[in-house]
C-alpha cells in the first residue's frame, strides 16, 4: 500500500522551509497580483540511503548536498499570477474553421499582418478585423478595419516591426533604435496641426554615422628666415648691405 502524499502546504508554515527558500514566499504573498503560494515538501532521506548512493556511484557527495538531503528530499513549489483580462478585449482569431484567415503582410519574417473573418464563412465584410500574428504564433489586435490598420502603416513610416508596438512586449531594442532616429508620427500626435517642417527630424545621420578616422592636420612650418641673416652661437647677428658707393650711406 503507497503512502497518500501529504497535501500541499499554504506559504511555508515550517521553519525549516521558511530557511531553505530565504522568505521567498512571504514576498510572493506580498506581491501584487500573486495568489495560491503552495509547497509541496518531500520526506527527507535517510544517512544510509547517502551512503548506499556514494557507494554504488563510487562519489562522495559535498557535505552541504549531504545535509540538504537530510533535511528534505526537495520541494516542489508553485505560485499563481492573477491577470485583469479587459472586457472589451477581442475574441483571438482560431485557426480552424471557425476563423478565416489571409494574409495581408508578411513582415519580413517578423510576424504576419492578417485580415480575419471572425464567424467563418460564409466570410462577411462586416465580420472583418485585422490582427498581426508574431513569430511565436500569438494574436495580437490591430484595427477594426482596414482603412485603419492603412493609416497606421502610414503613420509609423513603414518602419522595420512597427506592428510590436501593439504587442503586450513592445518593439525590439533594434526597432527602438530606428524609432527614434525617424519619429513616427504617432509618438507626436500635438504636432498634427503644426507646419509640415515640423515633422522633419533634426538628427543629421551624417553626424552620427561619421567616421572615426583623424583627419590629417599638416604641420605649420617655421617662418623663413632672410638669406642674408646669419645666426652664430654667440654675439649679436650681423647683415651685410651693398651700397652705391664706399663710405656713403645707402638710402630708401
Amino acid at each position: 500500500m503507497q503512502e497518500e502524499s501529504p497535501p500541499p502546504l499554504v506559504g511555508c508554515s515550517k521553519p525549516h522551509l521558511e530557511k531553505l527558500t530565504l522568505g521567498i514566499t512571504r514576498i510572493l504573498e506580498s506581491s501584487p497580483g500573486v495568489t495560491e503560494v503552495t509547497i509541496l515538501e518531500k520526506a527527507p532521506a535517510e544517512r544510509h540511503m547517502i551512503s548506499s548512493w556514494e557507494q554504488k556511484n563510487n562519489c562522495v557527495l559535498p557535505e552541504d548536498v549531504k545535509n540538504f538531503y537530510l533535511m528534505t528530499n526537495g520541494f516542489h513549489m508553485t505560485w499563481s499570477v492573477k491577470l485583469d483580462a479587459s472586457e472589451n478585449q477581442p475574441e483571438k482569431p482560431h485557426f480552424d474553421s471557425r476563423s478565416v484567415i489571409f494574409e495581408l503582410d508578411s513582415c519580413n519574417g517578423n510576424g504576419k499582418v492578417c485580415l480575419v473573418y471572425k464567424k467563418g464563412k460564409p466570410a462577411l465584410a462586416k465580420d472583418t478585423e485585422i490582427w498581426f500574428l508574431d513569430r511565436a504564433l500569438y494574436w495580437h489586435f490591430l484595427t477594426e478595419t482596414f482603412t485603419a490598420y492603412y493609416r497606421l502603416l502610414i503613420t509609423h513610416l513603414g518602419l522595420p516591426q512597427w506592428q510590436y508596438a501593439f504587442t503586450n512586449y513592445g518593439i525590439s531594442p533594434q526597432a527602438k533604435q530606428w524609432f527614434n532616429m525617424y519619429k513616427p508620427i504617432t509618438y507626436s500626435t500635438n504636432l498634427l496641426t503644426e507646419e509640415t517642417d515640423s515633422f522633419v527630424n533634426r538628427l543629421d545621420p551624417s553626424r552620427v554615422f561619421k567616421s572615426k578616422n583623424k583627419i590629417l592636420v599638416p604641420k605649420k612650418k617655421g617662418p623663413v628666415q632672410p638669406a642674408g641673416v646669419q645666426k652664430g652661437p654667440s654675439g649679436p647677428p650681423s647683415t651685410s648691405k651693398a651700397s652705391s658707393g664706399s663710405g656713403n650711406p645707402v638710402r630708401k
